[in-house]
């Protein structure tokens, strides 16, 4: 996975790296990714967890049987958006792994 990152982003530059060089660009790509998108990750499910807590709160304190049902309804949708948000986080992990898991011990996740 690593050579492959390596060669796209030579390309993209229109720069041969030369041979055994394409690791250390995918590395240097794979840090930079996870660099910039894991703080992302980290906002953006942190929102999410506390949008559906907010949203727990009004279902439970709803009284009257409209608003519960909207509550419950937007807690659901919500629901669904935190767990794309895992999966998606899984897919970027697995497509952008840590430098140390391009050892093959097969993790995904490195943590």
């Amino acid at each position: 996975m690593g050579n492959l990152m390596a060669r796209f982003g030579s390309l993209l530059a229109g720069v041969d790296l030369g041979e055994g060089a394409y690791d250390d660009a995918g590395h240097a790509l794979a840090r930079a990714m996870r660099s910039v998108v894991n703080p992302i990750f980290i906002v953006i499910g942190s929102l999410g967890a506390l949008f559906a807590i907010w949203l727990g709160v009004r279902l439970a304190t709803a009284q009257d049987e409209s608003k519960r049902k909207e509550a419950k309804q937007q807690l659901i949708y919500a629901l669904i958006a935190v767990i794309m948000i895992f999966a998606l986080v899984g897919v970027f992990y697995a497509v952008f792994p840590a430098p140390d898991d391009y050892a093959g011990d097969g993790a995904i996740f490195p943590y």
